[in-house]
């Protein structure tokens, strides 16, 4: 059974498609946006093809110095709240802190690695991966 995951950002959203056996994750693919709404048909094709029942959205639980949350928050709610009433998804929530300096350091790091196979793929999806990988290492 296959699980996907979003990086979600007001101008890209990360996807990454991972299973509950392995406990791994692999990008997909980085979803143009705007103003946080993405093409719905983009990921209805992705769920339909991976026959997918529940997500997992990168959250940011860290708060702003005046402890309220971030305003992206309000964006990543409304995200959520789309998915599960358009395609019927259980929904879930990863911390999200620190997925994008890992997915850099990954990318440098493997950067021949980077540039011959994710060559389609960028920082966004790779997010997704660690967003996924973190929730399913955590609650598995």
């Amino acid at each position: 059974m296959f699980i996907i995951a979003f990086d979600f950002g007001m101008k890209n959203i990360g996807v990454a498609i991972g299973q509950f056996y392995t406990k791994t994750a692999s990008p997909i693919i980085s979803l143009n946006a705007k103003k946080g709404v993405p093409n719905w048909m983009d990921i209805k094709k992705i769920i339909d093809i991976w026959l997918i029942k529940k997500a997992v959205i990168g959250y940011p639980y860290n708060l702003n110095n005046d402890g309220k949350y971030k305003l992206i928050t309000y964006y990543i709610d409304k995200f959520a709240f789309c998915l599960m009433n358009k395609f019927n998804l259980k929904i879930f929530f990863s911390d999200e802190r620190f997925t994008s300096c890992a997915a850099r350091n990954f990318m440098n790091s493997n950067l021949n690695f980077y540039n011959s196979f994710y060559s389609s793929y960028n920082i966004h999806a790779i997010s997704a991966v660690f967003i996924l990988e973190r929730w399913l290492k955590s609650n598995f």
